[in-house]
């Protein structure tokens, strides 16, 4: 990437960077001009994927930005981009239009410039197509094409394939073959219908169901935005040959293809085939102006399409007579460019594949025609072993988009991905695009893959961050020299995985949480080396390219989990791409969404199982607000109850702590898991207190009183165990008198056995046992607060136990409660922020569960049942899962990405 010349004087040098400054002070206005009042989502997705420079000139192959830096264009405007930026033969044809004065619009009248060039496309169009209709556009030409059809036939059925791409208004959208684009606009319209694109044997089958309905099949001879996918050998040939059978126009939509850009003046002309209408664009702009048109036989011209479908701006003089320059520009020396397309193409293709081929699994396919081709990269998310976003984006289609932003920032090669299909890179030059050219395009592309492949993350997202942000050796584009080779892969780097996939039969499960802190952050993807907050910001950033076609959750893992019973289960691991934090303050409806989707993407992926992790559980009201959902859906709440009371215990017992005159602070009492953990400690303990949150005063205290009542109740009906505590004693000895379990709270908390509050400073100095079961992400737990010689366990994530306590306070015994060790210790291959064989209990319940499907059991909703956490902790014992109590190192990794 060319930049600002290096100078010799200090005053050039400082002359330089304020000329830099200056720019980036006006690509940010300009850039916040747009996203305020032209199109704010483009501009976040431009940001996200760092492709948001602003170009101040063009010429040829080349754009420049403010700061003088240089960028290949291998984008192409999608196409229309024929002759490079700023042709000077289209500007001559623009300058002549201005000396000669001829008038631009002048309906109604005879148009003589719109007749030169309908003259000039008849002349070279294939066969009998001699009539052409001008517009302003690609879709518009695909309207009209359709009218045409339709008024033709006097029929109305339009059949068209999947994953196509006709355009963006409601015509053009119906037969666009992507329902996700179509829904929220009411498409597709009435008489539309989609068949597999390729096959012949759909085609047949919809003419003999329908074979005096169709008005038109209408078909791309290479999907552009599907992916880059040419109609195989003889598809077009069956398709003109049952159109002509049963009445129905073929409509070819050359407005991508045509006019060069295949290596033939038309792709069609590959095939053999004449079609009835071709709709044009693009290309027939220059590169400098808006225009398309559809080119036909007089067989389908109408007199109700003749007088009823006009246009105001279509024919106009000043953008025909641009049309006619390019035609020329064409077909100049017999076709010379085009011919030369053609050349140029076979080279980039063989270049591409050769480049393929050294990346053999990241590279899934090269394929298209002459200078409309496409790179696939593999989705599949195996191939990045622990590199977190890697495999994220590989799984979800999205990492040829951040490629190209990697390739703009760092090797001023502009690219784009295909529309539909987001894991081909579409490579699109303008049609006079130099064998250098080519050459550059592929060293660089080359280079890119090797970030990705040896799984370089630092390196390939550090232009995402704040240049203050930045790893140190990575600069800003302009003040970076030429790509040098990618070292050496250092032997630390983790070794690829076996690829797994789920077997025959095999219970399937997904789990869905998100990053709990910036702790979590940071183990998302080690090879950032990052701190966490730098993480998040990256993750904000990215977060702005989600589209239609992106699934709310990240993949960030697979697992096949082997109980020592000899079972086995198949599961998927996803995270929401934000943070507790963030996920609080969004409207409940937007997270709750978010949720949602995830689940039913996970469904869709074959999960007969979900678990919800972290927040997932809290802002869906423990999964009570998802709606629709096909298979049991689990919170985790009643494993991690089992797990957080035997670590408290665990715990106790190495501080010599006796359980039934001991004092137990539950933080979060209230709550699921808190009341949960509540009852069943209340069975050993000699006092209780439960803690609520002082945020929601009256809330707190209603839902607290019932929860004093609810551990009466419990205790009443508990088993009169020999080591039951002096809290459990008392109950029973109260429950004889024949009072109510009101009553009965009431003395307790008169007696100071049973207390309720929302001032967790005020009691926790009386714990001897601190359980924190919040869901605040705040750090209420401080060293100052803790009674000495504690035990203290924290289930909350983020925790509610901070590094301060444990450096400060060697006296607790604090426990990352919530954690077990997996079946045999083994190892899942997922990085959850916690050592190796150790998963947290909300999700071993996921795991666990998954062996009952024939019996589906599930924690749902505020009130967890004591039976069911004693079921849970029995089946779990059973299939090999065991208490883990971290050390001090092992603490200061809990709070992974996935908690």
């Amino acid at each position: 990437m060319a930049s600002t010349p290096l100078t010799s004087t200090a005053e050039e040098k400082r002359a330089a960077l304020r000329a830099r400054l200056s720019s980036v002070a006006a690509r940010d206005e300009t850039a916040e001009r747009y996203r305020r009042h032209a199109n704010p989502y483009i501009a976040r997705m431009l940001d996200g994927l760092g492709i948001d420079v602003h170009y101040v000139r063009g010429q040829g192959t080349r754009l420049y930005d403010g700061a003088g830096n240089e960028y290949l264009d291998f984008a192409g405007a999608y196409g229309a981009l024929p002759f490079g930026h700023n042709p000077p033969e289209m500007w001559k044809a623009i300058s002549a239009v201005r000396d000669s004065g001829e008038p631009s619009i002048t309906l109604p009248s005879v148009l003589g410039a719109s007749a030169l060039l309908a003259e000039r496309l008849a002349a070279v169009a294939p066969g009998h197509l001699d009539q052409v209709w001008q517009c302003n556009s690609g879709a518009e030409a695909v309207e009209a094409a359709l009218k045409l059809a339709r008024a033709a036939t006097g029929r109305r059925l339009v059949v068209s394939t999947r994953n196509s791409f006709h355009g963006k208004t409601l015509g053009a959208l119906s037969a666009t073959g992507r329902p996700r684009y179509q829904t929220p606009f009411g498409a597709p319209s009435a008489g539309f219908h989609h068949i597999p694109f390729g096959d012949p044997e759909a085609l047949r089958q919809i003419f003999g169901e329908h074979p005096e309905d169709i008005a038109a099949f209408i078909v791309e001879p290479v999907q552009g935005e599907g992916g880059i996918v040419p109609a195989p050998p003889g598809y077009l040939a069956t398709a003109r040959e049952l159109c002509t059978r049963y009445g129905a126009k073929l409509i070819v939509d050359e407005v991508q293809t045509g006019l060069g850009r295949t290596g033939r003046l038309f792709a069609c002309e590959h095939h053999d085939v004449v079609p009835d209408i071709m709709p044009l664009a693009k290309a027939l702009g220059g590169g400098m102006v808006p225009i398309g048109a559809v080119v036909f036989g007089q067989d389908s011209l109408t007199e109700d399409f003749g007088l009823r479908h006009t246009s105001t701006f279509g024919g106009n003089a000043f953008c025909s007579r641009v049309g006619v320059g390019a035609v020329e520009l064409l077909t100049a020396d017999d076709r010379a460019l085009v011919r030369q397309v053609a050349r140029r193409g076979d080279h980039l293709l063989a270049g591409l594949r050769e480049m393929a081929s050294r990346h053999p699994e990241l590279v899934a396919d090269v394929r298209g025609q002459g200078l409309l081709l496409g790179v696939q990269l593999s989705d599949d998310p195996d191939l990045h072993a622990r590199q977190g976003l890697f495999r994220s984006l590989a799984d979800q289609e999205g990492l040829a988009g951040f490629l190209c932003g990697y390739l703009l920032r760092n090797e001023g090669i502009r690219l784009a991905p295909a529309y539909f299909a987001n894991s081909v890179l579409r490579v699109e030059p303008p049609l006079n695009v130099s064998e250098a050219d080519c050459d550059t395009l592929l060293g660089a592309l080359d280079r890119g893959l090797d970030v990705i492949e040896r799984g370089d993350s630092a390196r390939f997202f550090a232009h995402l961050l704040p240049a203050s942000e930045r790893p140190a050796s990575e600069r800003p584009a302009s003040e970076r020299p030429a790509p040098a080779a990618f070292p050496e892969e250092d032997a630390s780097a983790a070794p690829r995985p076996t690829r797994l996939r789920p077997r025959e039969g095999e219970p399937r499960w997904a789990f869905i949480a998100h990053p709990t802190d910036l702790a979590s952050y940071e183990s998302y993807d080690g090879r950032l080396g990052l701190p966490g907050e730098q993480v998040r910001v990256l993750f904000d950033r990215m977060n702005q390219c989600r589209n239609v076609d992106t699934a709310a959750a990240m993949l960030v893992g697979r697992c096949r989990v082997e109980t020592d019973t000899g079972e086995s289960s198949y599961g998927e691991i996803f995270a929401l791409p934000y943070g507790a934090q963030r996920l609080l303050d969004m409207p409940s409806a937007q997270s709750t969404a978010l949720v949602q989707e995830a689940v039913d993407d996970a469904v869709a992926r074959g999960a007969q199982l979900v678990g919800l992790g972290a927040y997932t559980s809290v802002i869906t009201a423990n999964a009570t607000a998802l709606r629709d959902v096909p298979v049991p859906v689990t919170t985790g709440n009643a494993y991690t109850v089992a797990a957080a009371v035997d670590g408290l215990e665990e715990a106790a017992r190495q501080q010599d702590i006796e359980l039934d005159e001991a004092c137990c602070v539950v933080l979060g009492g209230a709550g699921a898991i808190g009341l949960a953990s509540s009852l069943l400690l209340s069975e050993k303990v000699g006092r209780l207190v439960l803690v609520g949150n002082p945020a929601h005063r009256a809330r707190s205290e209603r839902r607290l009183a019932a929860a004093l009542e609810s551990v009466v109740g419990h205790l009443r009906e508990a088993d009169d165990a020999p080591h039951a505590g002096a809290l459990a004693r008392s109950v029973r000895t109260r429950a004889s008198s024949g009072a109510s379990a009101r009553a009965i709270a009431a003395d307790l908390v008169e007696q100071g056995l049973l207390t309720a509050s929302v001032d967790a400073e005020a009691v926790l100095p009386a714990g001897d046992l601190v359980l924190a079961a919040t869901s605040t992400p705040d750090q209420l737990i401080q060293p100052e607060l803790v009674r000495r010689g504690a035990a203290v366990c924290d289930v909350s994530q983020p925790p509610n136990v901070g590094p301060r306590l444990k450096a400060a306070r060697p006296d607790l015994r604090v426990v990352a409660g919530g954690l077990v060790q997996l079946p045999g210790g083994r190892d899942l291959g997922v990085d959850f922020g916690v050592p190796s064989g150790v998963t947290y209990a909300c999700t071993a319940e996921t795991m666990v569960l998954a062996h009952r499907l024939h019996d589906p059991v599930v924690s749902h909703g505020d009130k967890l049942s004591v039976d069911l956490v004693r079921m849970l902790r029995d089946e779990a014992r059973k299939l090999g899962y065991r208490l883990y109590l971290p050390t001090d190192t092992d603490h200061q990794r809990q709070g992974g990405p996935h908690a």
